[in-house]
């Protein structure tokens, strides 16, 4: 089954053959949903219709279905967790659920979200996590990369968890049929805890403006109605690493 409309196969005649340009092909698009908390109380839920683009996709991509997201009540998983419900942050305490993100990854090769990784229990280390997560692409988690320092608030990074699979305790995992995923936007950028470890809550970046051309930056912003210009997310509570800084540390 495939996650994108299909593309335009409208042409414009040309008037001389070595004049005829084919037609630009349409940027491919995938079905999401969002749910944000309106002033009076009320949740809504809405569908929308993205380009099928990691700035995009990253956005909705964090956490399969099924993913334990500690809140002030135990643990709840986060297809039940809604806007206006609170989560415990490592940083901030307990904050509401500000907007919740989802989207269907499916078995197709062209779909990048299917790209998961499923983490061992005992991972990170006993009871980090206290059981298998079936992570998606988009997720970071905190850790400590071998060249930084052992102590301090820059001792730790957010790391995509995909750059550290090892094919042992996290392992890639191409799922054969559908899966949810899931992302969560509070109040500021923290980290939250999910079944023993600590993984960031969405934020797209400080280069979000430079990143997207106005129209582009226009759709994306409509996406998040509790945000006005990026700006509004405030900024990062920890530094990111890229797979590629990671490769490149060197040894300690």
């Amino acid at each position: 089954m495939s996650t994108y409309s299909p593309q335009s196969t409208s042409s414009v005649p040309a008037a001389r053959h070595d004049a005829y340009q084919p037609p630009q092909a349409e940027t491919p698009r995938r079905r999401v949903e969002i749910a944000w908390q309106r002033r009076n109380g009320d949740v809504e839920i809405s569908a929308h219709a993205i380009p099928a683009e990691p700035v995009f996709e990253e956005c909705f991509a964090a956490f399969a279905h099924g993913t334990p997201i500690q809140t002030p009540n135990g643990p709840v998983a986060i297809e039940d967790i809604l806007p206006g419900d609170e989560v415990s942050t490592m940083e901030h305490g307990t904050l509401p659920v500000l907007w919740r993100g989802s989207l269907t990854c499916y078995a197709s090769p062209q779909d990048r979200c299917r790209r998961l990784t499923r983490i061992m229990a005992d991972g990170f280390g006993i009871g980090r996590p206290v059981r298998d997560l079936l992570i998606g692409p988009a997720a970071r988690v905190i850790h400590r990369p071998r060249n930084h320092p052992t102590g301090g608030p820059r001792s730790q990074a957010l790391v995509p968890v995909a750059a550290l699979q090892d094919g042992a305790t996290l392992i890639p995992v191409t799922p054969p049929s559908a899966v949810q995923l899931y992302h969560l936007a509070l109040p500021v950028h923290s980290t939250l805890q999910v079944g023993g470890l600590e993984m960031e809550s969405y934020h797209p970046g400080i280069s979000l403006r430079s990143t997207l051309a106005q129209r582009q930056l226009a759709l994306f912003l409509s996406l998040f109605p509790h945000i006005e210009q990026p700006g509004d997310f405030g900024p990062l509570t920890y530094a990111r690493l890229t797979a590629r800084d990671i490769d490149e540390a060197p040894a300690a």
